[in-house]
């Protein structure tokens, strides 16, 4: 199978399985603890249907949506996801790309492996940094800072936890994040 005859996401899904290391794609494909709630957001979105309006004229569609203030070509968004240059060696800057040709936001996570201001000087797309705020107020402001000089247009401050959660499919894969170092590993 390659990216051409893929038709649908369970296509991609199965594509990346194939090529993909299994412990980085089950990082990418797995969620916290038994996966509840993932496997409840996968049967909402299979449960929406998008329903055509025919006969009502298709000469001037306009996809377009106002998100913040920021007006985006079509109604997506690029969530933040962390340790992206795990699944492609070009990560954020990817799909940072593919965000600004499609004018859609693109969001780059408090642990991108990709600088802010390398971010900022490639696209002039609409960008939001995923911001955890932590106990050292200097990081804080320094990375507010950083959002501000790379020209970022928003911050949305994550509120759940810094700390990775109990990702039960991580175990039995040994996926860790950052990666576990012994005194063997650093010989």
């Amino acid at each position: 199978m390659n990216i051409n005859s893929c038709r649908n996401t369970h296509d991609f899904r199965a594509l990346a399985q194939a090529r993909l290391p299994s412990p980085v794609f089950n990082y990418i494909d797995g969620a916290a603890d038994d996966e509840v709630t993932y496997r409840r957001n996968t049967t909402a979105y299979e449960e929406c249907d998008l329903i055509p309006n025919v006969l009502a004229g298709v000469e001037n569609i306009d996809t377009s949506v106002e998100v913040m203030g920021m007006k985006l070509d079509l109604p997506l968004f690029c969530s933040p996801t962390a340790l992206q240059r795990l699944f492609h060696y070009r990560g954020e800057r990817a799909v940072a790309l593919a965000a600004e040709k499609s004018r859609i936001l693109f969001g780059v996570s408090s642990l991108g492996t990709v600088s802010l201001e390398e971010i900022g000087k490639t696209i002039s797309s609409p960008k939001m940094f995923q911001f955890y705020y932590h106990k050292d107020k200097g990081l804080n402001d320094a990375m507010i800072e950083m959002c501000k000089e790379a020209n970022f247009d928003a911050i949305a401050l994550t509120v759940d936890t810094i700390t990775g959660g109990n990702r039960e499919r991580d175990l039995w894969t040994g996926f860790t994040s950052p990666p576990k170092l012994t005194l063997n590993s650093l010989t």
